[in-house]
């Protein structure tokens, strides 16, 4: 409560106006809060005369770093370079191709990858294919530009021996003119060279049979159709 200082009538705190004489209180003096000066002084925290910055670091860290970087790179073209010079991946439709830098086919997902030895042709492939029938697959580089130099090198390593030949016959596979010699031997198997060159290049399939329909199969003769040179 306080008194009208005019006629000493009390009134509440708040009263603008005394309610007797009508004496106007003066309003009260609201003291501001005190607020935090924004730009009060901080505390500096130094940093530690030894300690290097992140940039500082790399700076001069660069050395090992560029070097862990080129054995990284080194690491994996060795990876790329030594990796499997050729690819055999199963197919949806139940067949496995065979791929490399410069031919591709596929073949029955039954034919079993065979252990072969061909002293002439260290890179060959071998398989076995239905009744046992035995294909060979091998490249050779250079030396032979048409179909008639071959013909002519498979009549005469025949002559040699006591096998003769069955079949001569050209075909085209992957658009390309193909060698189709067919030589029985003396016990009576098959043997039967697709040879097609391309670019100086020999690409071979060597498939031996007990009988003549083993070596000319539709299961050989859809294989060959799925050759793709190039």
């Amino acid at each position: 409560m306080k008194k009208c200082p005019e006629c000493g009538n009390p009134s509440y705190d708040g009263a603008p106006v005394c309610g007797n004489c009508g004496y106007k209180f003066p309003k009260p003096k609201v003291k501001a809060p005190m607020q935090e000066d924004i730009f009060e002084d901080r505390p500096i925290i130094k940093k530690n005369e030894n300690e290097q910055s992140t940039i500082e670091i790399i700076k001069d860290n660069k050395i090992v770093i560029g070097t862990i970087i080129l054995i990284t790179l080194i690491v994996i073209g060795i990876i790329i370079a030594t990796g499997p010079s050729h690819n055999n991946s199963t197919k949806a439709d139940g067949l496995k191709k065979y791929s490399d830098a410069n031919i591709s086919f596929s073949y029955p997902s039954i034919w079993k990858d065979a252990n072969g030895n061909d002293e002439l042709h260290p890179n060959a492939v071998f398989f076995e294919g239905s009744n046992g029938t035995g294909i060979e697959y091998y490249t050779v580089t250079g030396g032979f530009s048409s179909i008639y130099d071959i013909n002519a090198q498979r009549i005469s390593s025949t002559q040699d021996g006591s096998a003769h030949i069955n079949t001569i016959q050209p075909l085209k596979i992957d658009g390309k003119d193909t060698s189709n010699v067919i030589i029985e031997s003396s016990n009576g198997t098959f043997t039967r060279y697709v040879s097609i060159p391309n670019n100086g290049n020999l690409y071979v399939f060597k498939i031996t049979g007990k009988s003549l329909n083993d070596t000319t199969s539709s299961e050989i003769e859809s294989v060959l159709q799925t050759v793709h040179i190039g």
